[in-house]
Formats: C-alpha cells, structure tokens, sequence
C-alpha cells in the first residue's frame, strides 16, 4: 500500500513560479491600486480527501459508501489514534518582501531557488488560492518531530541526486525521485542584514559529497552534529506539503508508534489495517494586527473493519422489523374476517337444507 503521489500539472507549477518570481521581483500591485484577491480553486489531482468527515470529533468510526465499490457501506473503527497541534507563522507571498516577523525577505532567495522547479503542493483541504494568496507557513526546524525532519532530509536527498543525474547527452534527466516539499533554513541575523541564499539541507549535501567514503561512526558524528544545530534552522512549506507526512507529526509518543511511523500503511483511502491522517483543525493568523501566528492540529488513526451492527442501525433494524409486522397484521385481518363471514354463511346455508330436509320427512 503505497502512499499516492501528488501529481500536478506542469502549468500549476510553472504557475506557481510566476507568481513567486512576480512576488520576489517587487510589489505585484501598483502604488494605491487595490490589491485583488486569487480565485480559489481545488487542486485538479489532489489526492487526500478528509478520512474524518463526522462532525462529532468523538466519533470512533469511520464509514466509506461507494455503489461502485460495494453493495453496502463500509466501516472502520480506530484500533489506534493519536492527535497533536502545532504552532507556526503563516504568510502570504505580499510578505516576501516584509523583514519578519511580518515577513519573509531575508529567504527569498532561497526560496526562489528552491521552489522555482518545484509545483506548488496546494493550501489547506487542497485549495489553491491562487495569486498572491498563497500561502506558506514557517516553523521552528526543532520543533518538527524527528521522524518529519528525517523525512524531509531524506527526500531532499533523493531530490538532490536525481537533479544531479544526467542522461547520455550531459542534460538533466529531469526525473526527481524525492518530493522535495519543505525548504530547511538557516536563521539569519535580521539586524545585520544577513540574507540566506541556500538550503541548509543543499549546504549539507554539498558537504557529504566531499566524504563518500566515511565510516558508519563518523556518519553517525555527522549526524549528531547536525542534529545539535535543528535549533539555529527554520522551515518554509506550503500547508498542503503536511498532507503527504502526516502520520509521521503525531506518531511519536502514541501507542502505535511503529504503525504510524510506517509510511507504506499511509494512504488517502481508508481499508483494513491501513493509516489515514488529516490536519482536522485550524487557526489563521490575525493579519489585520499584524500577526502572523497560527496553529493546526493533526489526526491520525490505524484502522480495522468494524464487522459490528452500530446502535442505530440495529434499532433502525427493530423499528422496520415491527413495522413490517404491523403491515402484515393489517393485511391478514381483513382475510380472517372474510374467512368468518364466509364460515357463518356456510353455516346458514347448512341449517336451511336441514330444515327443509326435516319438513320433506
């Protein structure tokens, strides 16, 4: 059970290139002209509906109802179930040109190297908002779990070596294995000007290379250094990159840690035994005061068929079954009925031909 790959079209990510390039250029928008709003749209290829659709956030199961896929729904109850929230700034591509906290100018180079070849992953619930509406959220490196951050610096790794790969003509294959979603950011000092132009993950990479041959301790050296440095990093993504890692935000800690930290169960429809995940709640950031944080909560389940009869289907159940007894009652009745006043005339008629039969004598 393979997780779905997130496909978009090569003009939802040359789109998405525009509008950041336009962003990183300058103002978008004329000196006193109104600035208009994107047109809202659902991703064309989004594949991560929501497995939680109930409005009771108690509620246990989880019901699929397809005619094409079944006669009768299918339901699912949670074996297991971990939900956690997290903080984050969140901005708009206005604010690329903005020092922070408002905004985010000293990446954008950064970002524009980064995201230039990359398509846009979506916003929440896979809206793309379009325009200068985008969105994007920042958070502090250290406080991704580490099995995201692993996650990330392994597809940037696979995003990086399939960039590096080139066919027989010296071109670039233009194959990317890696997703390649999340940009990991060094801190930089505002006050001095300071403007980072790199990835931390491309510097680390570029760092590696130069040591192909090293032992497993000093991979292991390199990666406690690393590690001790999580807290000097930011992070920058789009909120429709958590969509693809989500279980991976809420496993640590849970009782089902391996289950939810097995990204091959991960997948977008619910069946038996399988991982679903969805960031159920949200804030947004107050821009109005100039604020830019918000927060959001992420689900995830491991779940198996529920072959029990729910409560209310049962007494849906009693209910028609009663019904259907009354209606029968109703229709034998008037049979009994008829049944009798046809004995009582049988009767009437007997007791004539016995009283004539009489008088005969």
């Amino acid at each position: 059970m393979k997780s779905p790959t997130l496909l978009l079209s090569t003009a939802a990510a040359y789109g998405y290139l525009a509008t950041l390039v336009s962003a990183v250029g300058g103002p978008s928008v004329p000196q006193n002209a109104q600035r208009l709003p994107g047109k809202p749209a659902l991703m064309p290829n989004w594949s991560w509906p929501n497995p939680f659709p109930s409005a009771d956030p108690s509620s246990t199961r989880i019901t699929i109802s397809s005619a094409s896929e079944a006669s009768s729904p299918t339901r699912f109850l949670a074996t297991c179930s971990s939900t956690k929230t997290f903080k984050a700034t969140e901005y708009l591509l206005d604010d690329l040109q903005e020092l922070p906290p408002q905004g985010l100018l000293p990446w954008v180079e950064a970002l524009r190297t980064v995201f230039a070849n990359r398509p846009y992953p979506g916003s929440w619930d896979g809206v793309d908002p379009h325009g200068n509406d985008r969105n994007m959220l920042m958070m502090e490196y250290a406080d991704l779990p580490v099995k995201v951050r692993r996650w990330i610096e392994e597809q940037e790794q696979e995003w990086s070596s399939s960039a590096d790969e080139e066919d027989g003509d010296g071109k670039d294959s233009g194959r990317k294995t890696g997703k390649g979603l999340f940009a990991v950011l060094a801190k930089p000092d505002v006050e001095k000007g300071e403007k980072i132009v790199a990835t931390a993950t491309s510097l680390r990479e570029k760092k590696k290379k130069k040591y192909d041959n090293e032992e497993e301790e000093e991979e292991e050296e390199e990666e406690k250094e690393w590690r001790s440095k999580d807290g000097e990093r930011v992070v920058i993504f789009a909120p429709g990159a958590v969509y693809e890692n989500a279980p991976l935000w809420v496993a640590a800690g849970s009782e089902c840690e391996e289950t939810l930290s097995d990204m091959t169960k991960y997948t977008a429809k619910p069946t038996d035994g399988a991982v679903v995940a969805y960031p159920v709640a949200k804030t947004q950031a107050d821009r109005a005061e100039g604020k830019r944080d918000m927060e959001f909560t992420i689900k995830a389940q491991v779940l198996k068929v529920d072959e029990s009869v729910p409560e209310d289907e049962e007494e849906s159940k009693e209910s028609k079954e009663s019904e259907e007894g009354e209606k029968a009652d109703g229709q034998f009745k008037p049979q009994a009925e008829k049944v009798e006043e046809l004995k009582t005339k049988v009767d009437d008629v007997v007791d004539k031909i016995k009283t004539a039969v009489k008088d005969e004598l």
